[in-house]
């Protein structure tokens, strides 16, 4: 039972939803998947809920010089099933793993983001392609890498006063294609154990995002790196692979999956990733 007392307000500018979010004990509801079970938990007494969906700023897919901008207000099912995004494969398939289909028509892409999850599902595929997080405030507006902005488990670089406006991606390269893959305890409705993006051209430019193997979401740069130094090959994969297994450090606490069990998986999704994208291709 909800029993916090609060105002509730729902802005239609970008100016308005500013000047509330200034105020003292103003939390901001998007799609409401979080807000509404802290509150019915009485982990939160905010004086006001600002509900950010009325603000055309904060909504659409749209192109940008370079690529796209999704509005952090949109829902992950937009996402899903928006023509600018399915270049963005793995984007796509994250994006679909979250929830379910009534979920996701009611979760938005910014409060994924913005959770500070390490098993953000729609994160990795953000990260493949670059994406900046676009921020403003009454002070302005910035932007940072997001890979910057996620700080730790449920942190994020949102200075006082300031709104995740959207994210802003790189179109793919040339023959650029991405793949998600997780393993869950379950088949459905669950966190991820592992999780990792890879994106590709041919057997080249690799980039590589990991979820619930550091403290956030991130890229392996030095996987990155190996897999890119020279013509690719199983060893050249395998040792990316164990770059990584010997980096992260899984915490042992974790329900959903063990730290042996993560590192297992890292060589088996890097070489699956790679195959089926580059399938009926050949490697040097």
């Amino acid at each position: 039972m909800i029993v916090s007392s609060y105002k509730y307000e729902k802005p239609k500018t970008l100016s308005a939803l500013l000047g509330l979010n200034a105020q003292e004990g103003t939390k901001l509801l998007a799609g409401g998947t979080d807000i509404l079970l802290l509150l019915k938990e009485d982990r939160i007494d905010p004086a006001t809920v600002a509900d950010i969906k009325g603000v055309p700023e904060l909504r659409g897919i749209c192109p940008i010089e370079g690529g796209i901008f999704i509005g952090a207000a949109e829902t992950v099912q937009d996402v899903v099933e928006h023509p600018l995004a399915q270049p963005y494969h793995a984007l796509v398939e994250g994006a679909g793993h979250i929830g379910c289909y009534e979920i996701r028509h009611r979760a938005t892409i910014g409060g994924n983001i913005c959770n500070g999850s390490a098993s953000a599902d729609s994160v990795p595929g953000l990260l493949l392609y670059n994406a900046k997080a676009l921020l403003v405030g009454l002070d302005g507006e910035r932007e940072l890498p997001l890979e910057r902005f996620l700080l730790g488990p449920g942190k994020v670089d949102l200075r006082p006063g300031e709104v995740l406006k959207g994210v802003a991606l790189e179109k793919p390269g040339p023959g650029g294609r991405s793949k998600y893959y997780r393993r869950s305890r379950v088949k459905g409705m669950d966190l991820s154990g592992i999780s990792m993006g890879v994106y590709c051209e041919g057997y080249a430019n690799f980039r590589i995002a990991l979820g619930a193997a550091w403290p956030t979401v991130a890229r392996a740069h030095e996987a990155e790196q190996i897999l890119n130094s020279g013509p690719y090959s199983m060893a050249l994969a395998e040792e990316a692979a164990a770059a990584i297994v010997n980096d992260i450090n899984p915490r042992r606490s974790s329900m959903r999956a063990s730290p042996e069990y993560k590192k297992e998986m890292i060589p088996v999704l890097i070489k699956m990733a790679i195959e089926e994208l580059n399938r009926g291709e050949r490697y040097a």
